[in-house]
């Protein structure tokens, strides 16, 4: 058994690229009625409906920036890709925080749209201000294995 990375094409990369682009907007602005120009109708995040995922979020207040960096995409099918992306934020503290995104990215009619999204925070120490964590996204959960 091993790990098989399938690449896509540059055009592919540059739309994806785009569309993770998009995420901090709709979230760090409270833009979530956009959200169809980034995600699936019926989009997930962490196995939750994106709608029931983001009610839980402190509405009222701009969200700290948040930017989306070192972006890797992978081929399952013509229609469906496999991206792991890093993210860090800054908070009101000054402190940075990170962790990962691994999406699930479908071909819609209206271009590539996010279906899936696991986030973890990055590995935390106890002080950390919102508290610590330890990374559980890794390559196992991002690609597939031969067999």
């Amino acid at each position: 058994m091993g790990v098989r990375i399938v690449p896509v094409d540059a055009a592919t990369y540059a739309e994806v690229c785009s569309l993770l682009a998009k995420h901090p907007y709709l979230f760090d602005n409270i833009a979530l009625e956009t959200a169809p120009a980034a995600y699936t109708d019926d989009a997930t995040m962490g196995g939750t409906p994106l709608a029931q995922a983001a009610s839980g979020l402190p509405y009222g207040r701009v969200m700290f920036p948040h930017h989306t960096t070192d972006i890797a995409v992978h081929r399952i099918d013509d229609d469906t890709l496999r991206v792991w992306a890093k993210y860090f934020v800054i908070r009101g503290d000054g402190t940075a925080g990170s962790g990962d995104y691994q999406d699930t990215v479908v071909r819609t009619p209206h271009g590539w749209r996010i279906a899936e999204r696991s986030v973890t925070r990055g590995n935390r120490p106890d002080n950390d201000p919102d508290g610590p964590s330890a990374r559980t996204l890794t390559t196992t959960t991002w690609l597939p294995t031969e067999d």
